[in-house]
């Protein structure tokens, strides 16, 4: 999932919708130590957040949570959202892994964007992630440049959601022409192995 997602846009999401559950996941993923943050040396000016956490067989999934709140749109996304990440059952899939890294949230600055910027924060967290004992990274890739991104790195979609048709109790959800362009969602994974790391601007941290 991705800042600006177009699930939110296509939901017709308000930002006290989004804020009711933001503030208490954001919470829980940076105690996991998997998030990281991008600035520019020069000015410490933020360029793009990776929220991430680490699912094991104890505790397979990260979205349940909302699912009691008393917003319809807030259960909704969050329906959607345990639909994508219960799609793959990646700890059967890949029968070696009992630690996954999952990249929860990648946000990145307009004006940062096309810059390397969304590389390095997924590059880092996956390096967090090993040190860790992950074997395996995933995202739920909601948006277009997030799915772009995923399958340069080497992810492959093991599970793709079309926006057009997805429904909840027989009734289609998403006003698909307020999607930003972004026909499907995509569950998306590698295995973890060491790799080379860029250290070209900007700063990770």
């Amino acid at each position: 999932m991705e800042g600006l997602s177009p699930q939110s846009t296509g939901l017709h999401m308000t930002y006290e919708d989004n804020k009711e559950w933001i503030h208490g996941s954001v919470q829980e993923w940076a105690r996991s130590g998997m998030s990281v943050v991008a600035r520019y040396p020069a000015t410490g000016r933020l360029a793009g957040t990776l929220l991430g956490t680490i699912l094991t067989h104890q505790q397979p999934n990260t979205y349940q949570q909302a699912l009691n709140s008393p917003k319809t749109k807030v259960k909704t996304l969050h329906t959607v959202l345990s639909v994508l990440e219960a799609a793959v059952d990646f700890f059967a899939r890949y029968q070696c892994v009992d630690r996954i890294l999952e990249l929860a949230m990648i946000t990145v600055s307009e004006q940062m964007g096309d810059r390397g910027v969304g590389r390095r924060l997924v590059q880092e967290s996956e390096q967090r992630g090993r040190q860790l004992g992950c074997q395996l990274a995933t995202a739920q890739a909601t948006a277009v440049p997030s799915q772009r991104l995923l399958y340069r790195l080497g992810y492959e979609s093991l599970y793709t959601m079309d926006y057009t048709t997805f429904e909840i109790a027989g009734d289609r959800v998403f006003d698909v022409d307020k999607m930003l362009g972004t026909p499907c969602a995509k569950v998306m994974a590698r295995l973890i192995t060491p790799d080379q790391q860029d250290v070209s601007d900007p700063a990770v941290e």
